[in-house]
């Protein structure tokens, strides 16, 4: 292929390849609200060869049910036409975007669009629009789209309220029942070919949010149309949190009384397992039970302090240590009793051992003054004795 060959086959693709095709861009459906305008937006292409007998005098019609079926709005013929309407696009820039104004109830159907100009520029499109009729007001869309939103404590959320306006020169009131954080105001939004009136809300989910209902609505100014609403429960999953645990009856209690435990716990989903726990002499935790509720006969074993211990798939929680106190329970006081009777029995013993060595200090004391008196005699009867012998002598 030579150079200018090349060349001319670029400037042809550069200037545009010829069309062969009749085509038509539609939305697929509309949904409109009986009494109020209907927008349709609507382009085509037509191909090339007919495109010179394009004018500002071609005639845009609508045709009901099918392609063959009967003509309900023309662009030459308004006065006569079972549908008040204007096309606003321009036919020249290829396009045909149509507003029928109030729109029967009972014309809900789908329409074509036939071009009609000079010569054989004659030609119904055969991708139509289905337009359905309400009475009342549809209920606007909430994304994500659910009855029930389920999600975890934490999550950031974007719920969206948005409405389709078939209507541009009629737009409703979009409100939220509550504002959480983050309020997106309602604003227009084009998509696949028709207007949005979106609005948003942002924030973090927590366990205040659990079994809120979240509502948007639209209200009409215009005519006597009824609100309409959509809602979203959210459903928060969270660990087990604020877990107490109840001594009933609270108190002191009696030997052989009932005691019961019982323990509460704020958890989504719902607590699964319960644990009643007992300090130990070392301060360690022993298991003793399961349940959410637990009954014991107060006794030698029962007396002490405590702990409860919830479980779900989302975490896990303890409550405080709560006391069983039993009044009269003997183990409790026994050591007691035993340390009294030992310190009781010393100061006896103590008491007899003072008194034996008092008396005894005494018949020691009698002994040895007894022993002197009896030395002095009978040394005073030996002087005399001794006396008298020597005066003899002399």
């Amino acid at each position: 292929m030579s150079g200018l060959t090349i060349l001319v086959f670029m400037l042809w693709i550069l200037k545009g390849a010829p069309s062969n095709m009749w085509e038509i861009k539609l939305p697929q459906k509309i949904d409109a609200i009986s009494g109020f305008c209907v927008h349709i937006p609507c382009q085509f292409e037509i191909p090339d060869s007919f495109k010179p007998l394009l004018s500002q005098s071609a005639e845009a019609l609508w045709k009901k049910t099918d392609i063959e079926g009967a003509t309900v709005f023309s662009s030459a013929r308004k006065t006569t036409s079972l549908l008040n309407g204007n096309v606003i696009g321009n036919i020249l820039n290829n396009n045909c975007t149509t507003v029928f104004h109030n729109f029967p109830a009972g014309f809900g159907d789908t329409y074509f669009f036939r071009l009609q100009g000079h010569e054989n520029l004659k030609y119904t499109f055969k991708q139509g629009v289905r337009i359905t009729v309400h009475e009342d007001v549809l209920p606007p869309v909430l994304n994500p789209h659910a009855q029930v939103l389920e999600v975890l404590e934490g999550t950031k959320l974007t719920v969206s309220c948005s409405t389709v306006i078939s209507c541009p020169s009629v737009q409703p009131l979009m409100q939220w029942n509550t504002q959480l954080e983050e309020l997106l105001p309602p604003a227009l939004q084009d998509e696949v070919g028709q207007t949005l009136l979106v609005s948003s809300q942002m924030f973090n989910a927590t366990p205040l949010n659990d079994q809120f209902k979240i509502s948007c609505s639209l209200l009409y100014m215009q005519g006597t149309k009824t609100p309409a609403e959509s809602s979203i429960t959210l459903r928060v999953l969270y660990a087990p949190r604020n877990t107490i645990a109840l001594v009933s009856p609270s108190g002191v209690l009696s030997e052989g009384s009932v005691v019961t435990l019982r323990c509460q716990s704020d958890a989504n989903p719902a607590v699964q397992r319960y644990e009643w726990y007992k300090y130990n002499g070392n301060g360690k935790l022993e298991l003793q039970n399961q349940g959410q509720t637990i009954t014991m006969t107060a006794g030698v074993d029962v007396q002490g302090l405590y702990v409860c211990k919830v479980y779900n798939n989302r975490g896990i929680d303890q409550s405080k240590a709560v006391s069983v106190s039993i009044n009269g329970c003997h183990c409790s006081i026994a050591p007691y009793i035993i340390c009294g009777f030992l310190m009781l029995s010393l100061i006896l013993i103590t008491a007899v051992d003072l008194v034996k060595y008092k008396s005894l200090l005494k018949r020691l004391q009698a002994s040895e003054n007894t022993r002197g008196l009896m030395t002095y005699a009978s040394l005073h009867k030996t002087s005399d004795s001794v006396y008298n012998v020597i005066q003899s002598l002399f």
